[in-house]
């Protein structure tokens, strides 16, 4: 398009979307702008490395607009359909926080308006970021599930562009960083009675589902295309061995 869609136009959108999938819950994660997903009608400064400039939340608490807009939409939305919100590139809590209160600020508007919305709306964050790994445990408090953004959480445990040809060899989903810290990452969220989901691109191989499963995941976001060959290891798989081998690897 070439412009943002209005608070209207975004609710038509999320109720087809979600008309769809009725009876079952549809995550929305808010706008997640930055990096490689750039919009042609919201110009904005210049940034030599985009991927640790503003985008996500960040981006989205800078404008908050931007975010009172969406939030409105997929409020109203939740008076009728069952729907959860995903705030994406949570990097500490103060972040998550803000996040949050613009959230109840919204909540506050829709009721003074007597619009109805779900009081109870679910809410999740990404873990895309070394330092939401790190502060997993305190970020749990304040969100209902999680979801871990494996494309990024890649890159910037490792340090490397995961858009460069010439860094490809060093985009490595299997180091032992990043094994360490999706095996954390299930671990608290096991601990803490929270659900979490693995999405990006380790979650769509099927080369790592077995793993993924021995690691605690039971979630898996993928695309369409991806569904029968992970169903389908999923299937072949026993769960006690891909718990042994997810062991037997993070001892490698």
């Amino acid at each position: 398009q070439d412009h943002f869609p209005s608070e209207e136009e975004q609710y038509q959108m999320y109720r087809a979307a979600t008309d769809r999938a009725r009876p079952r819950e549809v995550a929305i994660r808010v706008l997640d702008l930055g990096s490689d997903k750039r919009l042609p009608y919201f110009s904005r400064p210049h940034e030599d490395n985009p991927s640790l400039g503003r985008r996500g939340i960040r981006l989205l608490l800078e404008h908050p607009e931007l975010l009172r807009t969406q939030l409105r939409a997929i409020l109203r939305l939740s008076a009728t359909h069952p729907v959860s919100i995903l705030f994406p590139m949570i990097g500490d809590v103060e972040e998550l926080l803000a996040a949050n209160m613009a959230l109840e600020n919204v909540k506050g508007e829709l009721a003074v308006e007597g619009q109805p919305y779900n009081r109870h709306i679910l809410v999740g964050a990404m873990i895309e970021t070394p330092s939401a790994v790190i502060l997993a445990q305190r970020l749990a408090p304040h969100v209902e599930f999680f979801s871990v953004g494996t494309n990024d959480l890649v890159q910037y445990i490792l340090a490397t562009d995961r858009t460069s040809s010439e860094m490809a060899s060093y985009y490595e989903p299997l180091h032992p960083a990043v094994l360490q810290a999706l095996s954390s990452l299930a671990t608290i969220a096991r601990e803490a009675g929270k659900p979490i989901s693995v999405c990006g691109e380790m979650a769509g191989n099927p080369a790592y589902t077995a793993l993924l499963l021995g690691l605690g995941y039971r979630s898996l976001s993928v695309s369409a295309g991806e569904l029968l060959e992970v169903k389908n290891v999923i299937r072949s798989v026993r769960m006690e061995w891909a718990t042994s081998f997810a062991a037997k690897i993070l001892t490698l």
